[in-house]
């Protein structure tokens, strides 16, 4: 089974296409002589963007978060709060037959825009048109200090983590190991408790490995 989350919300059809794009900062160069160079930077941030059915009807074609059907309305409205709430979320795409994962995305973004459609062609039904821009977190740089080194040797290891609202397995192995592509880790040692890596609940209680 093929799956797209936004955050908490997990599309009732997954879209067809999933276009991602990763910028370049790459710059180039006129030497005084005439020619060119490129000049190598890191790569930009990545773009996603697709466009997704959002039934008015219960399709069997369509899945629901615990098979509890939601209208059109419902998410034309929980993607408005994600725009206005200004936070950031997981984009994730799953694979999965039965409870095995064979493939796991998951990119930290914003909403960048959205678009709803009504037309004759698809009835009661909606069209949304989404736009996701990855989100990388920034802040002051410090130079190691024998203090400031002492200091992170003594801290305490992170050995369990209590679950928040919003947050995905994804989210969490970005904040302890700086990879939310290392999810698989903290799955494979909470595997007695978490039975599906898309579905863990706040104020679970998981083990970080």
């Amino acid at each position: 089974m093929y799956e797209v989350w936004l955050g908490e919300i997990k599309l009732p059809v997954a879209p067809e296409k999933i276009t991602i794009t990763t910028g370049s900062l790459n710059e180039t160069v006129t030497l005084v002589e005439g020619g060119e160079i490129n000049l190598i930077r890191s790569p930009g941030l990545k773009t996603i963007s697709f466009e997704a059915l959002i039934p008015n009807t219960k399709y069997p074609f369509a899945s629901y978060l615990y098979d509890d059907f939601k209208n059109a309305d419902y998410y034309k409205e929980a993607i408005a709060k994600l725009k206005e709430s200004k936070k950031v979320l997981a984009f994730v795409i799953t694979r999965v037959m039965g409870n095995k994962v064979f493939n796991y995305t998951g990119i930290s973004s914003t909403l960048e825009e959205y678009r709803f459609t009504e037309s004759a062609h698809e009835g009661y039904d909606l069209k949304a048109a989404l736009t996701l821009k990855e989100y990388r977190t920034f802040g002051a740089v410090f130079l190691d200090s024998p203090s400031r080194e002492r200091e992170v040797q003594n801290a305490p290891s992170a050995d369990s983590h209590v679950v928040q609202t919003g947050e995905s397995l994804w989210l969490i192995a970005k904040k302890y190991y700086g990879d939310g592509s290392e999810w698989r880790r903290i799955y494979e040692a909470n595997k007695n408790t978490i039975s599906d890596p898309n579905r863990i609940s706040s104020g679970m209680n998981i083990v970080i490995p």
